[in-house]
Formats: structure tokens, C-alpha cells, sequence
């Protein structure tokens, strides 16, 4: 049999497949708490003294998170959370702002933010925003 280089790749990508950590995403807030991540973050750094607090819950087609500020609602949209190998990573996505969000903020605002989940600390950033929150 010849090894042509194809084949050569072709068994390398076989072999190197079956060791790559495969991502699980958590589909519930039970799957959630049984993998002991939590379903409420806390803003640490805000200036305001009104820290932006995280909450995830079941929704229809997947988890969902609401962002509320002085108990007022300010973002909305859909979230992951994959864990790989030992890393468990957070993603809010679909992101929407309320009228509460002032209205530069709201332009500046992604979509999308992601980030790894460590000592129970995420660390979030897009735009001209950042924070970092602890689960409560």
C-alpha cells in the first residue's frame, strides 16, 4: 500500500478527531445547576452603584437571560453555556436593550458576548463596555 500525502492527512484527521474535547452545551436550568454553574451574576465593577444583574431561565426554545439595572430591565436575549474539556463558557447572544439602556449605550451594544467562566467569575466585554460579575 502507498501512502500518498491525502492519505497520510486523512489518517493524521481520523486520529486527531477522536481526542478533541468535544463541547457540551447545557440546554436547562437543571442541567445547570446539576453541573453546579449558577443561574445569577452580579456586576462587580459598575460606577453607578447599581451593579447590572444576570438572571437565566428556561424559555422556549432554549435557555434565555434577562439584564436588569435598579430593578429595571435593560437587556434580553438568548445564552449558552458549553462546557469543554474543564472550561465552561457563557454566551449571551441576540442581545436586545430596553429604553432604560441610554440610547449611546444601546448603539454601542453587540449582539454577541462571550466568555469563560472562572472562580465562579465571568468577565464580559463589547464595545466601550466591560464588567465583571460573581454568581450569587
Amino acid at each position: 500500500m502507498t501512502l500518498t500525502p491525502v492519505k497520510i492527512l486523512m489518517c493524521l484527521f481520523s486520529l486527531g478527531a477522536s481526542t478533541l474535547a468535544q463541547a457540551e452545551c447545557l440546554k436547562s436550568v437543571s442541567e445547570m445547576k446539576a453541573s453546579k454553574v449558577k443561574t445569577h451574576w452580579k456586576e462587580t465593577t459598575e460606577n453607578d452603584g447599581k451593579p447590572l444583574t444576570i438572571s437565566i431561565a428556561d424559555g422556549a426554545h432554549g435557555l434565555v437571560y434577562t439584564a436588569s439595572k435598579a430593578g429595571a430591565p435593560w437587556l434580553t436575549g438568548n445564552v449558552s453555556v458549553c462546557r469543554s474539556g474543564g472550561a465552561t463558557r457563557i454566551t449571551l447572544k441576540n442581545t436586545r436593550a430596553t429604553s432604560h439602556v441610554p440610547m449611546i449605550a444601546r448603539m454601542a451594544l453587540p449582539s454577541t458576548q462571550s466568555a469563560q467562566i472562572v472562580n465562579n467569575q465571568i468577565r464580559l466585554a463589547g464595545g466601550a463596555w466591560s464588567g465583571t460579575f460573581v454568581a450569587q
